[in-house]
């Protein structure tokens, strides 16, 4: 078994080292089919995947780039588990509501994965992916629950999917595990990415995988190992054999980031020492007692908390100011509402709109604005309208006025907060220069300037004093996503605080 651990330090391209060396297997006569490129997220295989398309553009895109996937995805195919088998939406809550829990879902990154978010259904995924006792993970979790329902919901929630003939995200991951030889892949060389985001239960299909392949390349940053909350094993990578390579050049943190960054990080008791370079720029570090005081100035912004709640005040403030933004991906005014109020002063300057600005529009025009029975009209999608068309084919009865005296289905506050975002000359289209994010959210992301919030949660605060290498790991990456000015702002409660 020949392996390569390559890590990673900030911004230093260690996803572009892997895609290189997989240009390189390709152009040394590696089949693409005998490349397993596992990342931990689908957007991450499919980069690979693309890449390497890319550049051998002779390859069947499906065929030879199939091992270019997660785990979980490989699991999946590798079966031939067949998608009715997959507990759907409408599963969790069918069962949400004979144990009487509430629980959260959502789309996962493949078409098939549902997300789940419970306390309780979250302590019994992670015994099951950190193949710890049900009831040790039940007293380190501290929710606060009786153990008795706690274990109510447990024999309900394995009850209904044996009943009904469904698995689960993790159930792929133990079956997968579990399987014979034969329906692992033969691979000449095998790639795991985000290694330290692992969790016990993904490293034995990793190792699995790696044990059949001639070579294999382990590539992560302990460093910036964060997920350990969801069950990431970071200590298998730390000690797993094999020989070592560190990516010693960051292309992103300018030098003043990258030694206040180091000090943080060398409080990290258990960690591979690493040596890596900034880039020649000196950067930009300042101290601040509110983030108020901060000037938002041209170029791209992440701002950064631990937990999501922190960032809550930020987003009032940035609201009240009239600053576009982004928080956690979902843009601080809706697409849709962009459409209408922009549709609607098209039509006043004589200029026509397609259907889609069209539904848009009629969603915020109020009963004087729509005639009844022309809610939901839409008109020909081939065929736009200007507003005298509207008027005659499309039910429009609104009276000429701007937009924030026409649209009247539209909020209040939402009314005030457009209309200071165009008196600072702002465009409502386009991307958001200024993120809201908690840092786990932005891992992997970057921007010119960062500004980090050190307040702490109880449950933070009490985690910092038991394991405070979870804690500076996290501090770590969130300081190291700069590209040029990192902002730390100070505590507001010097108890409930990260230590700088």
């Amino acid at each position: 078994m020949n392996v390569t651990k390559v890590f990673g330090p900030p911004g230093t391209g260690k996803t572009t080292y892997l895609l290189n060396v997989v240009d390189n297997l390709l152009q040394n006569g590696t089949p693409a089919a005998g490349i397993g490129y596992f990342a931990f997220t689908r957007k991450a295989a499919h980069e690979a995947k693309e890449r390497a398309y890319a550049r051998f553009q002779q390859l069947d895109f499906k065929r030879d780039l199939a091992n270019f996937r997660t785990l979980h995805s490989l699991a999946y195919a590798r079966l031939g588990i067949q998608s009715t088998r997959i507990a759907t939406t409408e599963n969790y809550k069918e069962f949400a509501v004979l144990a009487k829990i509430n629980l959260s879902v959502d789309r996962g990154d493949e078409s098939w994965e549902v997300r789940v978010d419970n306390p309780i259904l979250n302590v019994i995924n992670l015994a099951r992916i950190r193949g710890t006792d049900l009831r040790a993970e039940y007293n380190r979790s501290q929710l606060g629950i009786e153990w008795q329902h706690f274990y109510y919901v447990y024999r309900m929630y394995k009850k209904y999917m044996n009943e009904k003939g469904l698995l689960d995200f993790t159930d792929l991951l133990e079956m997968f595990a579990e399987a014979d030889d034969t329906y692992y892949p033969t691979l000449d060389v095998v790639i795991i990415d985000e290694a330290q985001d692992l969790s016990p239960l993904q490293w034995k299909i990793a190792d699995r995988l790696i044990k059949r392949a001639k070579k294999a390349y382990v590539a992560g940053d302990d460093d910036q190992a964060i997920f350990g909350w969801a069950g990431a094993d970071v200590r298998h990578l730390l000690t797993y054999p094999g020989d070592q390579i560190v990516l010693n050049q960051s292309y992103r943190i300018p030098k003043i980031v990258h030694d206040y960054s180091n000090k943080i990080i060398q409080r990290v008791k258990y960690r591979v020492p690493k040596a890596w370079n900034p880039r020649e720029e000196q950067g930009e570090l300042h101290f601040y007692s509110r983030y108020t005081d901060v000037d938002l100035v041209d170029g791209t912004w992440l701002i950064l908390a631990p937990t999501n709640y922190v960032l809550n005040d930020v987003h009032d403030y940035l609201k009240g100011m009239g600053v576009l933004f982004e928080r956690n991906g979902i843009r601080s005014i809706g697409e849709s509402t962009i459409e209408a109020v922009y549709a609607w002063e098209a039509l006043r300057k004589g200029k026509e709109i397609g259907s889609r600005e069209i539904k848009a529009l009629y969603t915020y025009l109020g009963s004087d604005g729509v005639a009844r029975g022309f809610r939901k009209f839409i008109g020909d999608p081939e065929q736009s309208y200007d507003l005298a068309r509207l008027r005659t084919e499309g039910g429009l009865i609104a009276e000429d006025g701007p937009w924030y005296e026409r649209l009247s289905k539209l909020s209040d506050a939402n009314r005030v907060y457009i209309r200071a975002a165009l008196r600072r000359g702002q465009s409502l289209r386009g991307t958001p220069r200024i993120r809201l994010s908690t840092i786990h959210g932005a891992k992997g992301g970057e921007a010119d300037h960062v500004i980090i919030i050190t307040d702490l949660s109880s449950k933070f605060t009490r985690e910092q004093e038991v394991n405070p290498d979870d804690i500076n790991r996290l501090y770590y990456v969130g300081l190291t996503r700069t590209r040029k000015s990192l902002h730390i702002i100070y505590p507001q409660d010097q108890y409930k605080a990260f230590r700088l």
